[in-house]
């Protein structure tokens, strides 16, 4: 899939950009560990593994 993103110039417009990516990096995240055949408790080990990961 080919995505096409106008860059915006302000820097607050920059900012949503960013936030909005992320949100998107992060739903698609949550939606996969979902998707796992694992019980609850092992995906929040893996959610909370992830999280220390990245607060590096």
């Amino acid at each position: 899939m080919r995505v096409f993103v106008n860059l915006p110039e302000l820097e607050e417009d920059k900012e949503e950009l960013e936030n909005r990516v992320a949100n998107f990096h992060a739903t698609l995240l949550i939606e996969k560990i979902n998707q796992l055949n694992i019980n609850d408790s092992s995906k929040k080990k893996i959610l909370n593994l992830i999280l220390q990961h990245c607060n590096r």
